[in-house]
């Protein structure tokens, strides 16, 4: 350090500008900037909205997995209905063939058990009918030495009754040989009225649709 020579005092050096506005800053400080409430209010309104997205999302799922299970069922019960239709028209239409080839005998000694065929064939109107219709028909082989043979028969369902009925449509086609005529070959339809009994189907009316 310098002295002052003509007063014998000791000067002290000039104070440092940094230091000087340290010591300012010190004296009055600035108050810190509080950043951490903003950042916390967004994340806040960030997690609410993620929170409604994925309440939103869970029911949409929920739903969609709601109308899949309930159209699976209703799909599964329509398939269920169709397999039992198709089920029924089976049996009715091997039912409807069986009992008209027995009013098809092929001649007078047979017709003892197309007689019999018959009335097991039978149920409702047509049942009271069927030992009249029979008796009927071993009347007709006999007097005139009938002979008949079946070419053709084919049947298909018409249309489903309310009381779980069906009309049934056989196409036949014969030849028939008798006193008077050898192999005239005639063809004619049917219309069936099949009527559920006992796990089978039964003639309940019979009519002869055209030749």
């Amino acid at each position: 350090m310098e002295g002052d020579a003509g007063s014998g005092r000791l000067t002290p050096p000039p104070a440092d500008d940094a230091d000087h506005s340290a010591a300012e800053e010190t004296a009055n400080p600035t108050p810190p900037v509080d950043e951490t409430e903003p950042s916390d209010g967004i994340a806040a309104r960030g997690s609410r909205l993620s929170g409604r997205r994925l309440a939103v999302v869970s029911v949409g799922l929920a739903i969609a997995g709601l109308l899949v299970a309930t159209g699976g069922f209703f799909a599964l019960r329509s398939h269920e209905k169709s397999a039992a239709a198709a089920r029924a028209e089976t049996v009715a239409l091997a039912a409807a063939k069986d009992c008209v080839t027995a009013t098809q005998a092929p001649d007078a000694t047979a017709m003892a058990a197309s007689q019999q065929k018959i009335i097991e064939c039978s149920t409702g109107d047509f049942a009271a009918q069927a030992s009249l219709y029979s008796g009927l028909l071993v009347d007709a082989y006999q007097a005139a030495k009938v002979q008949v043979q079946v070419s053709n028969m084919r049947a298909a369902v018409e249309r489903h009754n309310d009381d779980g009925s069906m009309d049934v449509l056989v196409a036949v086609r014969v030849k028939v040989s008798n006193s008077a005529a050898q192999d005239q070959e005639q063809g004619y339809r049917l219309r069936v009225k099949m009527a559920p009994e006992g796990g089978t189907y039964k003639i309940a009316n019979l009519d002869q649709v055209s030749k």
